[in-house]
């Protein structure tokens, strides 16, 4: 739940965990072994010992290593070498000696092996981006070029691609030598074939880029066979791609390739190379290539082939110029749509509504006239209706079909009823095909909640079909339809037939992982109820201890939850105590479902922050009802007198409501915190949390406004996350939060009045009762995360014993050195991106060496920070800093990192290390007397003269 872990070097089970010198001395004994077998099975290890340990020392040493071999070794351990190399392209840069590793690999490059000269060469090719301007190796490669061995020549050629794409130095040189092997009689046909794509990298200035061209441009009618072409062609297209100035002249000679080749190998690569072309410069193509493509197409008679020009031009269409071009129904780019939207074949018909679903989205979000939108949707219906007929199961088309209706909802929300009104026809009986609708529903739901409303009976019956099946397609469906029931009472009550029809489905004891997810679901929507009368069923159906604290927790929660949303007619005080008795019987729980792999950290923290919250709403009850209980003191009019403060009068209450409004600060600041080291959290749970932290701010500025009068309330509404709109979960959050600004606006009708009246107690006890109502949806990221970052630090130097403390020389300054990696999950980046990060490193004097009268109080509370910024360099960062003590004694440092996105946010996410740090004083030596031969004649020794003494020696 909390990220992949990386696996160890050690792959037998068993095994015990490593570390980094004692698995690099393991793989090194395994280098040093007479036998082969054992060095090569060392040697293909290091790719995962760099995955594991991505240091510079380590990889550095390793590499050095592996290149001793590289000389030493024959061919074949040669070659594990040369794939170690390859597999780790990225970790190559961290090589801190790279002309020791040059040379011990180019020693090899001498040998009268044509093989082993022919691995050498691939091993520099693979190593090219650290050393792109090596001209012993550019020398080397362009003298392998005229090697009479053919092994040679294919693997200079390999090393003359890489070099050429790292080094402008070495592609203007070798421009003019390939050339003159290409036109050459005596180099062969396929030693042609391999030296053309080196031509794609001479893009370093103009001039070569336009003399490769014209080469490649002539070798076209000179060679016309396919073969030929189509490695021409590819070069052409690169290098316009790179280049950008070519793409028109690129797309005219590939339309020309198209219409006029009689070869479908070649017309399919043209179609391939256009569709390359359309992404980095759809803008830059010559007026009229789309319709030359489009009456290609539409002259063409076989069928396969319109479905590689629709694919074509859907990425063209991602262009805002094209689409603004081909907006208006007379275009022949929206002919084509219309006549390939209703074919026979769904693949054809699915990327006609794609592109034409695409340009209405586009002018949709431009506020631009779009021509016959009504047909495009009928055209979206007609192939939904087609592709949910019979038994025809669900397709890619139908996903493709039911998306392309999602989006046109998302822009025009009047077409959701629409959509709902058609798919909802379709839910006569659970097929392959219910998931995929019930899931375009369920996304149609989060935007428009009250078009699903038509549907409940329809759901109702297909969930109570559902509920008793227990095929696997048919679970999935039943999650779906439950998932449908909560869009559709959210923020609404509860019927008897929803909620039996829901327990009914979630009963079943053979489908136990569905019946959680059902629970889920409920409790990230605010059904508390339903999720709890779930989680009470699934608590002692699990196999492990962990998984059952967990359950507990989240009945525990649920139960909480349930309390303050019902409809009791028990008191809200009475309500808010119940409900933090099982939040903190959650907590504990929570805590004994930890596990060193899983803390469950932000949960925890999350559930923590809860409960302050309800905690500040009871005592803000507690403190209001103070007003008719506690009267003021009798010397309430020389308080105020002497505080000028009116709201004195009152006692008792002024101090504790302004104590409340410290405590709800407080509580808005627990929330910013946690929002900050929630990295991977996906953008509805930072909005839930956001909302959260409003809530408290806006319970802050009330009490404020009644215990200080100087306070504002928010007049206009709440914006949250920067969003057009809030999520459908978030929504009674939302609702909540505007119901209570709707009634804080009656505290501002007295605030002209310096008292406290029972009438703002009453408005301050009912913004509370409110607040408390409104059901909490929890966010995704409590349950499950999607994307996974970890920043790991390595400190140097590091205490020799751990635990222990760095000694440094009193006048001397510590150097400290912060390496760190960045670690993803299976989906790095998914919400957000690592663009800097911050190494903050902090030190404070703790105590002196033995004077600690000497030592101030105020020298003890004197803290030096300092921080760099560094961006990180393929997932590897580093920082160095200097450190000075100015006194004797123990100092505590403390390195922290923090990281910035692409959008320039600050997020704290750790990790956090501490070191120890004693600096011995600087006191005066006393003198040493050496006895002499009489009483009175002693020779006396400073300690400038002991040359022969240690520096912290300190008695004789």
């Amino acid at each position: 739940m909390l990220g992949v872990r990386v696996t160890s070097f050690n792959e037998n089970l068993g095994e015990p965990e490593q570390d980094a010198n004692s698995a690099l001395t393991e793989l090194d004994k395994g280098l040093r072994s007479g036998k082969v077998g054992e060095q090569c099975e060392a040697i293909v290890r290091f790719p995962k010992l760099f995955e594991k340990y991505p240091f510079p020392i380590l990889i550095n040493a390793s590499l050095l290593k592996l290149a001793d071999v590289f000389r030493m070794g024959n061919n074949f351990l040669r070659l594990c070498v040369l794939r170690v190399c390859q597999q780790s392209e990225k970790h190559l840069d961290k090589i801190s000696n790279v002309d020791e590793f040059v040379r011990r690999i180019y020693s090899v490059i001498h040998s009268n092996d044509p093989i082993a000269r022919a691995v050498t060469l691939r091993t520099f090719g693979a190593v090219a981006a650290i050393i792109p301007e090596r001209q012993q190796i550019h020398h080397s490669i362009r003298g392998s070029l005229d090697s009479h061995d053919n092994v040679e020549v294919e693997a200079a050629i390999y090393a003359a691609i890489q070099f050429a794409a790292q080094s402008k130095t070495f592609a203007v040189s070798m421009c003019n030598k390939v050339s003159d092997m290409i036109q050459r009689q005596a180099t062969t046909a396929n030693m042609k074939l391999q030296l053309i794509p080196i031509l794609q990298y001479m893009h370093h200035d103009t001039n070569t880029a336009a003399m490769v061209r014209t080469l490649c441009l002539n070798l076209l009618p000179s060679y016309p066979a396919q073969d030929f072409v189509l490695v021409t062609l590819n070069t052409l297209t690169k290098l316009a791609a790179t280049t950008l100035v070519d793409i028109p002249s690129q797309v005219t000679l590939l339309l020309k390739y198209l219409k006029n080749d009689p070869r479908w190998e070649v017309k399919l690569k043209a179609l391939e190379h256009l569709y390359e072309l359309a992404r980095p410069g759809a803008h830059l193509w010559p007026p009229g290539a789309v319709d030359e493509i489009i009456e290609y197409d539409a002259a063409d008679v076989v069928k396969s082939r319109p479905l590689s020009a629709c694919v074509f031009i859907q990425v063209l269409v991602e262009s805002p110029k094209v689409c603004y071009h081909h907006r208006h129904a007379g275009s022949k780019l929206r002919e084509l749509c219309s006549k390939h939207s209703y074919s026979m074949e769904a693949g054809i018909a699915a990327r006609a509504i794609q592109i034409v679903t695409q340009i209405l989205c586009c002018c949709f979000d431009e506020r631009l006239d779009v021509d016959d939108a009504e047909d495009v949707i009928v055209a979206i219906e007609t192939l939904i209706l087609v592709l949910t007929f019979g038994d025809r199961g669900c397709s890619k088309d139908l996903k493709a079909a039911l998306k392309c209706a999602v989006r046109l909802c998302k822009a025009e929300p009047h077409y959701c009823q629409t959509f709902v009104e058609l798919l909802g026809s379709r839910l006569t009986d659970v097929n392959d095909y219910t998931i995929v609708v019930c899931e375009a529903l369920g996304a149609i739901g989060s935007l428009e909640p009250e078009t699903l409303l038509p549907l409940m009976d329809v759901t109702l019956r297909l969930l109570t079909a559902a509920g008793s099946l227990s095929d696997d397609v048919q679970t999935r469906t039943k999650i779906m339809l439950c998932t449908l029931l909560f869009q559709m009472m959210s923020g609404r009550g509860w019927t008897r037939e929803a909620e039996t029809a829901v327990l009914a489905a979630a009963s079943a004891d053979n489908k136990l992982w569905a019946n959680y997810c059902i629970a889920r679901a409920a409790i990230r929507y605010g059904h508390h109820q339903i999720a709890h009368l779930v989680f009470k069923q699934l608590t002692e159906q699990v196999s492990s201890e962990h998984f059952h604290f967990w359950l507990a927790c989240l009945r525990e929660m649920c139960r909480a939850e349930a309390l303050l949303s019902s409809d009791e007619s028990a008191p809200l005080v009475t309500r808010l105590d119940k409900a933090i008795i099982h939040y903190n019987k959650a907590v504990a729980a929570l805590k004994a479902a930890s596990t060193p792999s899983h803390n469950l950290a932000f949960q925890t923290e999350y559930m923590k922050i809860r409960v302050e919250f309800l905690q500040c709403l009871a005592q803000l009850i507690y403190t209001c009802n103070i007003l008719c209980i506690v009267p003021p003191p009798a010397i309430a009019a020389t308080i105020v007198q002497n505080t000028r403060d009116e709201h004195q009068r009152h006692g008792y209450i002024t101090n504790q409501l302004r104590k409340c409004a410290k405590e709800f600060k407080n509580c808005g600041d627990l929330h910013w915190r946690l929002y900050q080291t929630a990295f991977d959290a996906d953008p509805a749970t930072l909005e839930n949390m956001q909302i959260l932290q409003q809530m408290c701010v806006l319970t802050e500025q009330c009490v404020e406004c009644v215990g200080t009068g100087g306070a504002r309330i928010r007049d206009g509404p709440m914006e949250f996350g920067g969003t057009r709109s809030v999520r459908l979960e978030s929504r009674p959050l939302v609702k909540g939060c505007a119901d209570a600004q709707a009634v804080a606006q009656h505290l501002l009708e007295d605030s002209t009045v310096a008292t406290i009246t029972h009438k703002q107690a009453e408005v301050l006890k009912k913004i509370a009762e409110v607040l408390a109502s409104a059901p909490l949806p929890i966010p995704r990221y409590f349950f499950q995360v999607l994307q996974s970052t970890s920043v790991k630090l390595a400190i140097s130097p590091q205490p020799r014993v751990l635990g222990e403390f760095i000694s440094v020389q009193a006048g001397s300054q510590l150097a400290v050195k912060v390496e760190g990696v960045i670690q993803h999950g299976m989906k790095a980046g998914l919400f957000r991106r690592i663009q800097e990060v911050v190494i903050a490193v902090t030190s404070q004097l703790q105590s002196g060496s033995k004077n600690k009268e000497a030592i101030d109080a105020k020298a003890l509370e004197q803290v030096s920070v300092l921080s760099q910024t560094v961006s990180p360099h393929k997932d590897f960062f580093s920082a160095q800093f200097l450190l000075a003590f100015p006194r004797g004694g123990q100092y505590s440092l403390a390195v922290e990192a923090s990281v910035v996105d692409e959008q320039g946010n600050a997020w704290k996410t750790g990790p956090k290390s501490s070191l120890t740090v004693k600096v011995p004083d600087e006191q005066k030596l006393a003198p040493i007397t050496v006895p002499g031969m009489a009483n009175n004649s002693n020779v006396i020794l400073m300690p400038e003269d002991n040359l022969f003494a240690r520096p912290a020696q300190k008695k004789q």
